[in-house]
């Protein structure tokens, strides 16, 4: 895990279909920039509330470490595809969305992935098992009672995707081609791809009807 508590990164995450939740999505449309707005646009409306939130999220939890306001906050995009802040380069940041929640995650130490999941269910289990999971984790899979069987898939997925994220790699880096455990310290990396002492992964609590885990990337401040 992090060796240092104040390594691990900030997580912010929303569910948007809460009861009272707060400003709606036409105040968080104006802190889109145009491009976004257009985009959100041609969007069905049965996933556009949520990705409004969470670029509306992004903006008001980054803009504190610009020392500007949410609207004012300047997205841009990295050689591999995460969101990266012109103006502030040391500040890595992440996002996700699924249907009723979003997340992002902030990191002043490193590379930063963050993944969210709504809890629902999944069509052939055991053909997506074989997709995400390594043979060892297959055996683990196998011992998992049935009622148990699609939280726990989920949440390996968010544990993964969170990873491949902070790398850069994204899902074509391959949910199958390195392992992750857990520990009574949390999920733990154990394969030769990604040493064990460069990642820290860690869930973060998201209710009863999504899981949801970020990843760091350590890299920077221990010898991979």
């Amino acid at each position: 895990m992090a060796d240092d508590p104040s390594d691990a990164p900030a997580v912010h995450l929303d569910l948007v279909d809460a009861p009272g939740r707060g400003p709606g999505p036409e105040h968080d449309r104006e802190l889109l920039g145009p491009d976004e707005r257009a985009r959100a646009d041609r969007m069905p409306p049965s996933v556009r509330e949520v990705w409004i939130r969470s670029r509306a999220l992004l903006r008001t939890t980054v803009a504190p470490y610009l020392g500007c306001a949410a609207p004012e906050v300047r997205l841009a995009r990295d050689g591999r595809g995460r969101p990266v802040l012109p103006d502030a380069p040391a500040v890595h940041v992440s996002l996700a969305h699924t249907a009723g929640c979003c997340a992002v995650a902030v990191s002043t130490a490193g590379p930063v992935g963050v993944d969210v999941e709504r809890v629902r269910p999944l069509s052939l289990p055991d053909g997506l098992a074989r997709r995400l999971l390594t043979p060892g984790e297959l055996a683990e899979w196998d011992g998992v009672e049935a009622a148990e069987r699609t939280r726990w898939l989920l949440r390996r997925w968010t544990w993964k995707e969170a990873l491949l994220k902070a790398e850069g790699t994204g899902l074509r880096g391959g949910l199958h081609s390195f392992d992750l455990g857990w520990t009574p310290a949390g999920p733990w990396v154990r394969s030769a791809r990604h040493r064990s002492r460069r990642w820290w992964v860690a869930e973060v609590p998201a209710g009863p009807l999504h899981v949801a885990a970020v990843a760091r990337d350590r890299g920077m401040r221990t010898a991979s």
